[in-house]
């Protein structure tokens, strides 16, 4: 039987690794709104931490603070409600679910990169590395990213659990 981190890259593996001996996890819920439109057609998106492809069917998001990141439907849906609100650019607005559960994160104290799903992400010290709270006992999840530390203190609010 294969261990949970044998599918896991070697950078993400040494980032979770300390992370988790550091026991650096903590839950955290979104708390600001997001503007999404749908892709029409694969393409690659510049985020703050790096490139990441988006496909079609996907969404562009874009925070409150101009930043834009792919993400798939189901996440958006299972984090946002869509509102009627819609600007000029055809971009709809998003508020956080009440209900969503959030995300596990942790504050990272120097340089570091991730591999994720849509590509290779790298983080400044300080910026947070981020799981789905759904995996909050998991320690080698599938899907990890990284937030910028400014966004993440404007964007995010700890959860007392």
């Amino acid at each position: 039987m294969s261990h949970p981190a044998d599918k896991t890259p070697a950078e993400n593996r040494q980032l979770l690794d300390e992370v988790n001996r550091a026991r650096a996890w903590f839950h955290a819920k979104k708390t600001r709104p997001v503007w999404a439109k749908t892709v029409e057609q694969e393409r690659i998106v510049k985020t703050l931490e790096g490139e990441e492809k988006a496909s079609a069917g996907d969404f562009l998001c874009r925070g409150e603070a101009g930043d834009v990141w792919p993400q798939r439907a189901e996440g958006l849906e299972a984090r946002y409600t869509a509102t009627d609100e819609v600007d000029a650019e055809g971009w709809r607005k998003y508020q956080p679910r009440p209900d969503a559960k959030g995300v596990c994160a942790a504050r990272v104290g120097h340089p570091f990169s991730v591999q994720c799903g849509r590509g290779r992400l790298s983080g400044k010290a300080g910026d947070y590395v981020v799981k789905d709270f759904r995996d909050k006992d998991v320690d080698y999840p599938q899907d990890v990213w990284i937030v910028d530390q400014e966004l993440f203190r404007a964007t995010y609010q700890a959860v007392d659990d």
